[in-house]
């Protein structure tokens, strides 16, 4: 059990150093893969594809639940349902976030570089590319007037 010490009266020693139990995935997050699902499955009724809509509705409700029953054993999910209220979840998903940029920025350079060699337009890519970059620009510009 927690002591005065460790933090949080309502805190549990667990297996694996984890000392936090609970519902730890934000619930707003849950209602957006509700909703999402809810709308890709209404896409689907209204186009007579109903086989992809309640496949749709099905995957996004899982993985609503995946995040709240996941997230009560794994870190790893509860960073996935936006739990990023310890300064150690800001940190790891800062550097995801940037190791994601970085990975799909060369994936999208290097897709348009093998678009040309093959003699195209370099479309879709260079669109992707010049978006990644403005973004990239832009969100610069805004977080060094921040702070």
């Amino acid at each position: 059990m927690s002591t005065p010490e460790s933090g949080s009266e309502h805190s549990v020693d667990r297996p694996g150093g984890r000392a936090r139990a609970g519902r730890r995935v934000s619930m707003p997050m849950v209602a957006v893969c509700v909703l999402g699902g809810v709308v890709m499955g209404v896409v689907g009724f209204v186009q007579e594809e109903y086989l992809a809509g309640a496949i749709a509705v099905l995957i996004m409700v899982g993985l609503a639940v995946v995040l709240v029953v996941g997230s009560r054993f794994s870190d790893t999910v509860a960073l996935l349902g936006d739990d990023l209220h310890e300064e150690r979840n800001v940190e790891l998903h800062r550097r995801s976030a940037l190791i994601t940029l970085n990975l799909v920025a060369a994936v999208v350079v290097v897709a348009a570089i093998v678009d040309f060699a093959r003699g195209g337009p370099g479309t879709p890519w260079v669109y992707i590319a010049g978006l990644i970059g403005v973004t990239y620009v832009g969100c610069l510009l805004v977080l060094n007037r921040r702070g």
